[in-house]
C-alpha cells in the first residue's frame, strides 16, 4: 500500500481541524486528525536519556552523558552514533520527536543550562549538534534542536532581552552560527524557538530570525515549534513563522479561528504553518503509532554510554605522574565523598532521567582491587542544597504501614474528597489534579508518626506550593504563606519554596505530624502547580565527618575525594551565584590532602569550577562530568590505566569568576521601567577568542591531557577555489611518541588576514579530527573544511559574510594554546 503524503490532505480539513494541528493536546504530544488519517506527534526529552511522559516519572532509560561531556569527546563519528541509540530509546517511549540536542553558547559558567549545552564554540557546537540530529533521524525519528537562539542564561528567561541586532558580529559570528554550522550539516525535522527576546521581539515571533534567516537565508525546510509556554501571541507568531504552539493551544485554538474569520489572518497563511507540521510526519513515519511506555536495557546503548563517557572524561591535572595507578600491586585506597556512593549521573530539569542502573565507585573500586580491604570508604561532607525527602523506613500511618496518610478536603465540605496512602512523603500535581478537587478553593492533610534514629536537634521541612501549618505532637512548629514562585520554580528549584527549622529530638521516640496545606490561587497561561513534601534530616557533624575522611586518607597510598556538584546546583530554571565549590567541599578537600600521601580530586560538574582554593595542594584532578550510567566504571578504567584519558575541554576555564568575558553583564537584570535585559558587552570575546588573557586562563579550549604523548609535523595547507563551495585543506602527521596507546584531538585553527580592517579573534576553529595511535605509531590526518567558513566574518554595513584578500595563518595542534604552524 502506498504511503500518503499526509501534506497532501491539507484540501479536507476544516479550519478548526488545520488549526487544531498547530498546538499541542497535552504536555508532551501534538493532536493528529482520525478523521483523515493524520496521526498525533509525541515529544520526548532529552538527548542524555528519554525522560517518560510524567516529568516526575520512575520510569527508567538509557542514562548516557551530559552534553558537555558529550562534545568534550570532539568525535562527531560517536555522537552519531549516539544518535541512532537515542532514536531506539525514543521508539522505548514511543516518541516521534526528541527535543534536542541544545545548541545554545557557553557564555558564562554561572549558565544553568550549561551542563546540557555543548561548548563556547559555534563551530564545534554545530557540527557536533548535527552529527547526534543525523543519528536520530537515520532511524525515522525527528531531531528539534534547541533554542533558537540566545537562551543562554535561565534567569527571567522568558523576558530578557538580548540587545543585539541580527545583522551584528557577535550574533552572527557567535551565537546564530553554531545555528548556521548545523542546519548545514544536518537537517533537522524541527527547531524549537527560544523563551527571550532578540533585539526588542521574542524569538518566537521574530520573523527576522524565523522566516529571513532560519528559512529563507539557510534554507531549513523544517518546522519551527514555540519552548513550552514559549509563545506570545496569536497573529505576530503565526506571521513569524512559527508553526506549532506546545504544550497547550493558549494563544490559538479559538482565538486563531476567530482572527481569520476576522480577516486577520488569511486561511493560505494557516495553510503554510500546517503544511510544516505534516511534514513533520511525513520525516516521522517509522517511528508513528502510540503504546505504553516501556524501558530496555540493551547491550548497544550500554556500550556507547561507556564509550562516550571513557572518550569525554578530561584529565586536568596529573602532577608526577599519579595516574594512573597500579591497582594489581595493592595499594590502600581511601575513597571519600557522598558522590563515591551516589554517584551524580545527570544535571538537573528536562535533560534528567532517571538511570536504568547505577553503578557505586566505591564498590567497582573494591571489586577491582585484589585486596578489597585495601579499599576504604567515608562519605565526608553533605552535598546537597535542599533538606532530603523523610525516609519512608521512618514513617508510619495510622494503619502500621510506611509511609503517610493523605486526605484531600474540597474547602466547601467537611468530609474529605479522596483519601489516600503514600510510601514518599511527596505530593506533586500540575495540570493534573485528582479528580473532583477545586483549584482554588480546597486543602491536603498529610499526617505520619515520624521515629528518628539519634537524638539531637534535627531539621525539619516542609515544601510547598500552598500557605501549610505544621504540627507536631499538636504544636503548630512551622508555617509559610503561599511561596511567591512560578510554576518554572515549582519544577526546577524546590529550595525557592522550601521552609525549614530545627527541632530537637529524642532517639526511637515517635513523634505525630500533622501538615496542612491550602491550594494556591490559578497561574495565568500556565498549570497551577499543587505540591507538599515533608522532609527531614538527623543531625550530623561536619567535623566529624571531615575527620573521619581524614582518617583513613592518613593510612592511605592514595586518597580518591569525589567532590563537585548535583542537580540541585546545576540545572534549567536558574542560573548559579558562584563557580567555587561549596565551602565545606574545600574544607573536607584541603583537611584530606594535608593527610594523604597522594590525592585525586574527581570533579562532578557541567560548567567549570573555580579550583584556586585546592588546585596547587593536589596530585591529580579529573573533570568527571556528569557521567551517564557507564560513567563510573569509565572514570575506574581511566584512574587504573585499563583507559587513557582523551577528553578535551570544549570551554575555556579561567581562573576565577571575575577573569570571564561575560563577568558584570551576566545574569539578566530588570530596569526601572520593569524590562528585563541582558547585554552580551564582551561582543565576540567570548571564551578562548577574547584577547589578552593568557594569563586569566586556568586550562585553556581543548586541552586534556593523556597518558601518552603526540608530536605534530609536516602541516600542509591547500586552498581550492574550484569546488564549490572552496574548500581549505589542511593536512598534517601525528605520531605517538609516548609508551601507551592513546586518542588524540587535532585542532585546526585560523588567524584572519592582516588586511581586516576590523577586530576579530587571534585565531579561531575552524575544523577538528580525532585518531588513534598505538605507541610510535604515526598518521596523516585530514582535516577539510569550507573556506568562507575558515576565514569569513560578518561584516555589518553589506549584512553579508566578507572575505577579506591578503594571507591568513593556519595552526594545528593538541588545545587553542599550542600549535605548530
Amino acid at each position: 500500500m502506498e504511503e500518503v503524503d499526509f501534506r497532501t490532505l491539507l484540501g479536507e480539513l476544516t479550519l478548526e481541524e488545520k488549526i487544531s494541528l498547530l498546538s499541542g493536546r497535552d504536555f508532551v504530544s501534538t493532536p493528529g486528525v482520525s478523521r483523515v488519517g493524520i496521526p498525533p506527534l509525541k515529544t520526548v526529552d532529552s538527548i542524555n536519556g528519554i525522560r517518560p511522559t510524567d516529568f516526575h516519572g520512575q520510569l527508567s532509560t538509557a542514562c548516557f552523558p551530559n552534553t558537555v561531556c558529550l562534545a568534550s569527546t570532539w568525535n562527531a563519528d560517536l555522537l552519531g552514533r549516539l544518535g541512532q541509540q537515542i532514536a531506539q530509546q525514543a521508539k522505548f517511549k514511543h516518541a516521534q520527536v526528541v527535543l534536542g540536542p541544545t545548541i545554545n553558547i557557553h557564555r558564562d559558567p554561572r549558565g544553568g543550562r550549561n551542563f546540557e549545552c555543548l561548548s563556547e564554540d559555534p563551530l564545534l557546537s554545530g557540527h557536533l549538534g548535527a552529527a547526534i540530529v543525523n543519528g536520530i533521524q537515520s532511524q525515522g525519528v525527528g531531531a528539534c534542536p534547541k533554542h533558537f537562539v540566545c537562551n543562554d542564561s535561565e534567569t527571567f528567561r522568558h523576558y530578557y532581552n538580548v540587545d543585539a541586532s541580527p545583522d551584528g558580529r557577535p550574533l552572527r559570528e557567535i551565537y546564530l552560527a553554531a545555528w548556521q554550522q548545523l542546519i548545514k550539516k544536518s537537517n533537522p525535522v524541527a527547531v524549537m524557538a527560544a523563551y527571550n527576546k532578540v533585539n526588542g521581539t521574542y524569538c518566537s515571533e521574530n520573523g527576522d530570525l524565523i522566516e529571513k534567516i532560519l528559512r529563507k537565508e539557510w534554507g531549513f525546510d523544517g518546522a519551527v515549534m514555540s519552548d513550552w509556554f514559549g509563545t506570545r501571541s496569536t497573529v505576530p507568531s503565526i506571521e513569524a513563522g512559527l508553526d506549532l504552539e506546545m504544550p497547550f493551544p493558549f494563544f490559538r485554538a479559538a482565538k486563531l479561528v476567530k482572527a481569520v474569520k476576522d480577516g486577520e489572518l488569511s486561511e493560505k497563511t494557516i495553510d503554510a504553518r500546517v503544511e510544516k507540521v505534516l511534514q513533520m510526519r511525513n520525516r516521522t513515519r517509522p517511528s508513528h503509532g502510540e503504546g505504553p511506555e516501556t524501558s530496555e536495557i540493551t547491550e548497544e546503548s550500554n556500550a556507547i554510554a561507556r564509550e562516550l563517557a571513557s572518550e569525554g572524561i578530561v584529565l586536568l591535572k596529573n602532577s608526577d605522574k599519579t595516574l594512573p595507578f597500579n591497582i594489581s600491586d595493592s595499594p590502600k585506597i581511601a575513597v571519600i565523598g557522598e558522590y563515591a556512593q551516589r554517584p551524580i549521573l545527570t544535571g538537573g530539569g528536562s535533560a534528567s532521567c532517571e538511570p536504568q542502573y547505577r553503578q557505586i565507585p566505591h564498590e567497582l573500586l573494591r571489586k577491582a582491587h585484589p585486596n578489597p580491604d585495601n579499599v576504604q570508604y567515608a562519605s565526608g561532607v553533605r552535598t546537597r542544597v535542599i533538606v532530603p525527602v523523610a525516609e519512608p523506613s521512618i514513617l508510619t500511618t495510622k494503619n502500621g504501614e510506611q509511609g503517610v496518610d493523605v486526605s484531600y478536603f474540597n474547602d466547601d465540605s467537611a468530609e474529605p474528597l479522596l483519601t489516600e496512602v503514600l510510601k514518599e512523603a511527596t505530593i506533586f500535581m500540575l495540570g493534573k489534579y485528582k479528580p473532583g478537587l477545586k483549584i482554588p478553593g480546597s486543602h491536603l492533610v498529610m499526617s505520619t508518626k515520624l521515629v528518628p534514629k539519634t537524638t539531637g536537634t534535627h531539621l525539619l521541612a516542609v515544601r510547598h506550593s500552598g500557605a501549610f501549618a505544621l504540627k507536631v505532637d499538636d504544636v503548630e512548629v512551622l508555617s509559610a504563606p503561599t511561596p511567591d514562585i512560578t510554576t518554572e520554580q515549582f519544577l526546577f528549584r524546590p529550595i525557592k519554596y522550601e521552609t525549614r527549622i530545627e527541632i530537637a529530638m529524642e532517639a526511637g521516640k515517635a513523634y505525630q505530624m500533622h501538615l496542612t496545606m491550602q491550594s494556591r490561587e490559578l497561574t495565568i497561561g500556565e498549570p497551577t502547580p499543587y505540591g507538599a513534601t515533608l522532609c527531614f534530616e538527623e543531625q550530623y557533624s561536619e567535623e566529624d565527618a571531615i575527620a573521619e575522611a581524614v582518617e583513613i586518607a592518613s593510612k592511605a597510598d592514595i586518597s580518591l575525594i569525589y567532590a563537585g556538584r548535583n542537580q540541585q546546583h546545576e540545572s534549567e530554571g536558574f542560573d548559579m551565584d558562584s563557580i567555587t565549590l561549596p565551602d565545606n567541599q574545600t574544607a573536607l578537600i584541603k583537611a584530606v590532602t594535608a593527610a594523604s600521601k597522594k590525592t585525586v580530586v574527581l570533579l562532578h560538574c557541567g560548567n567549570p569550577i573555580d579550583v584556586s582554593s585546592f588546585e596547587n595542594s593536589v596530585d591529580a584532578i579529573i573533570n568527571m562530568h556528569f557521567p551517564g550510567q557507564e560513567g563510573p566504571g569509565a572514570v575506574i578504567d581511566i584512574l587504573t590505566g585499563k583507559l587513557n584519558p582523551s577528553g578535551r575541554l570544549p570551554t575555556t576555564w579561567f581562573k576565577t569568576l571575575e577573569d570571564w568575558p561575560s563577568f558584570g553583564h551576566f545574569p539578566s537584570e530588570k530596569k526601572e521601567n520593569g524590562d528585563v535585559e541582558i547585554k552580551y558587552a564582551e561582543g565576540l570575546a567570548v571564551g578562548y577568542r577574547a584577547s589578552d588573557q593568557e594569563g586569566q586562563i586556568r586550562w585553556p579550549f581543548g586541552y586534556g591531557l593523556s597518558y601518552t604523548s603526540f608530536s605534530y609535523e609536516d602541516l600542509q595547507v591547500k586552498v581550492d577555489k574550484s569546488s564549490s563551495p572552496a574548500t581549505l585543506s589542511t593536512s598534517i602527521r601525528v605520531t605517538n611518541t609516548g609508551s601507551v596507546s592513546g586518542k588524540e584531538v587535532i585542532q585546526v585553527y585560523v588567524s584572519p588576514s592582516q588586511n581586516t580592517q576590523v577586530w576579530r579573534p587571534k585565531r579561531e576553529l575552524k575544523g577538528f579530527a580525532k585518531t588513534s595511535l598505538e605507541p610510535g605509531e604515526s598518521r596523516v590526518v585530514d582535516v577539510e573544511m569550507d573556506l568562507d567558513t575558515a576565514c569569513s566574518y560578518w561584516d555589518e554595513a553589506e549584512k553579508a559574510w566578507k572575505l577579506d584578500a591578503g594571507e591568513y595563518k593556519v595552526e594545528a595542534g593538541s588545545c587553542s594554546a599550542a600549535f605548530i604552524v
